[in-house]
């Protein structure tokens, strides 16, 4: 393997961390919104846009603040299950792909529902490392 190929594949296993880190995040809004707010705001680029379904955000503040804001009114838990990555790096940038389902229990619900979809995600490298710059979810089924 050369240095070019062993650079890529640390590249993409970054890019990993990131979003595992971010679903992480994402599912202890519900116990934590204070502390997942701070964590969001590694994660992210300053300039970070989002489509989650319903109208897009843009700026890292208005993206947190609406992740912690929806999740934390309206589930008692979450748990987020990501598989299939498929990363493409391109210098600074990369695109990154995920299959998610999501288990969640919403507040006053007695059972849990499930949520599937698709990730499309867009990162930068910055001077702190690997950052997102863009999430958009697509629901399915």
């Amino acid at each position: 393997m050369n240095e070019h190929e062993i650079s890529r594949l640390s590249d993409v296993l970054q890019l990993q961390a990131i979003k595992a880190a971010y679903c992480e995040t994402v599912d202890a809004c519900v116990k934590d919104g204070a502390a997942a707010t701070a964590r969001f705001g590694e994660l992210f680029t300053e300039d970070a846009r989002a489509d989650y379904g319903m109208g897009a955000l843009n700026g890292r503040n208005a993206v947190v603040r609406f992740l912690v804001d929806a999740i934390v009114a309206n589930n008692d838990a979450l748990w987020h299950s990501i598989q299939t990555p498929r990363i493409d790096v391109t210098g600074d940038t990369a695109v990154g792909r995920w299959t998610l389902i999501v288990r969640m229990k919403r507040k006053g619900a007695a059972t849990s529902e499930e949520l599937i979809g698709r990730y499309l995600d867009e990162f930068r490298r910055t001077p702190q490392g690997w950052r997102i710059s863009s999430v958009r979810f697509l629901q399915e089924g």
